[in-house]
């Protein structure tokens, strides 16, 4: 069975008591020394806790100094919101209805929080920038953004660039999920802007090729020989473990990961991996 969600002001409460305990980016300090974690990066903010995509979800990753992957889409009238689907039916109370056939300030009517649970009735579908404000306000340290690309127009890619350089994010962030020609796209745009994807065992030689890709999102887990390669080359590796199956959720594929070297994990379950690390931290730290 799955498990029952957590209320958020519960979560709250408790994150507010753990958040001196909490990774940020690139390592925190443990009895005097610093133990370097790859960056957890929350796949759709924290997503079996509180309404996937929202600014609940996002806001309690950053108190928690964890990363955040999210999904861009357009709207009819050519704004960036944050939504997984296409469709509004599973996450909001707008039916079977397109992101792409509604303005912003229709989407801005729906309800994006009481499917999750009662207490979240009244959360609002948050757009980019609103994502990237809260970001830059409530960021304990620096995180990393991964941004998801499910559909957005030539000019949401000019959008896209500008709000990652308005808010400082060009070397926290990375787009994913986009074809190659949006990813020249992006580049010409900024050079320094980062663009990523899913690579696995069999694509990774190929990719290391073609030379395009900044972020290596390995669906495997490398070795510790792949992940340095990559980093000779001045690549970033993040493993992509999102989905909430049960060989997702295996402290020993995060212990293998981590001691790889990646540079960060999308998951499902950071919340038990950033548990997991620290322990093992403890343990290696004192044999």
């Amino acid at each position: 069975m799955k498990p029952a969600p957590i209320p958020f002001m519960k979560l709250v409460s408790f994150y507010s008591l753990c958040a001196v305990l909490a990774i940020p980016a690139l390592g925190f300090t443990l009895h005097g020394e610093t133990a370097t974690f790859p960056v957890l990066v929350a796949h759709r903010g924290l997503a079996r806790n509180a309404p996937e995509d929202t600014l609940p979800a996002f806001a309690t990753c950053l108190e928690l100094g964890i990363g955040i992957e999210l999904d861009i889409r357009t709207t009819k009238d050519g704004h960036l919101v944050v939504l997984h689907d296409d469709t509004l039916s599973r996450t909001t109370n707008g039916g079977n209805r397109s992101v792409r056939d509604l303005t912003l300030a229709e989407l801005k009517q729906l309800d994006a929080g009481a499917w999750f649970l009662p207490s979240f009735a009244g959360t609002r579908l948050p757009t980019l920038e609103e994502v990237f404000a809260i970001v830059k306000e409530r960021s304990r340290s620096k995180t990393l953004l991964a941004l998801d690309i499910k559909n957005i127009t030539e000019d949401g890619e000019k959008q896209l660039v500008a709000l990652v350089e308005k808010f400082g994010l060009i070397g926290q962030s990375y787009a994913f999920s986009q074809n190659e020609a949006c990813s020249r796209r992006l580049k010409k745009l900024n050079a320094r802007f980062r663009v990523g994807q899913n690579v696995s065992r069999d694509s990774l030689e190929p990719e290391v090729k073609a030379g395009l890709l900044d972020v290596f999102m390995a669906t495997f887990p490398p070795t510790a020989e792949q992940v340095k390669r990559l980093h000779q080359l001045g690549r970033l590796v993040v493993c992509n473990f999102g989905g909430e199956t049960e060989s997702r959720r295996d402290p020993k594929l995060w212990s293998a990961v981590r001691q790889a070297g990646i540079d960060g994990m999308i998951s499902d379950y950071t919340l038990e991996c950033q548990h997991h690390w620290r322990l093992e931290s403890i343990t290696q730290s004192n044999p």
